[in-house]
């Protein structure tokens, strides 16, 4: 075998395991980790059954990549909102989810696996749960900072502020998954301006939205 085959081989199957994985994405967004198959996931990636078999061994370690693809996929959301502290962080984190969920449905429903369900029996793995936690308690933080700096209202709780933003993420999510054409950007904006003018101290100027699209 020649390098320019071999190498060719690779790449479809490089093709071919991203797409299994983008299909167990949408799969466990949907239904949960605990109805997916590897019959449903290879249907679903447009290939044969028997494939993701072949590829990933069993549907232990199918899962397995599954997870470390849908952390790979959630930290690259975020990492548009680093460097940023209060209610600017808590903004930009927001927007980013939408965003990403706008452009590359992927990486909003990777959103949707790590946030959605408090139930540690329902996380597709122990790290996804701990990613769930840890994005909870880093909004938590950011509310903190907000509140400490005199830009968020001082009677939010933070740790209720932060499940209540997560869950109107997810609800965006949800409805877009139930409606192909539901309006993400406009779904988006509401959100953001829901969550500025819900956590934002009175005597805090009024300001357009960053980021906020026409």
């Amino acid at each position: 075998m020649n390098e320019q085959t071999r190498r060719t081989q690779e790449e479809r199957r490089d093709e071919s395991e991203q797409r299994m994985l983008a299909a167990g994405i949408r799969l466990v967004a949907e239904f949960g980790p605990e109805k997916l198959t590897l019959t449903e996931v290879g249907k679903s990636a447009g290939y044969s059954r028997g494939l993701p078999a072949h590829h990933f061994g069993s549907r232990e370690q199918y899962l397995k990549a599954l997870a470390s693809h849908v952390a790979i996929e959630f930290d690259r959301t975020l990492s548009s909102a680093d460097g940023v502290t209060g209610l600017g962080a808590v903004l930009d984190i927001t927007r980013a989810v939408v965003a990403q969920l706008e452009a590359d449905p992927t990486g909003g429903l990777a959103t949707r696996i790590v946030l959605a369900d408090a139930r540690r029996e329902r996380a597709l793995s122990e790290d996804i749960a701990e990613l769930r936690d840890g994005t909870l308690a880093l909004l938590t933080r950011h509310i903190e900072a907000g509140i400490a700096a005199g830009e968020i209202r001082p009677d939010v709780a933070p740790g209720t502020a932060s499940l209540l933003i997560a869950t109107g993420i997810c609800g965006i999510i949800e409805t877009w998954l139930a409606q192909p054409g539901f309006d993400i950007r406009g779904a988006g904006d509401q959100l953001l301006g829901l969550i500025e003018h819900g956590l934002k101290a009175p005597d805090q100027p009024g300001k357009p939205l960053a980021g906020t699209r026409a």
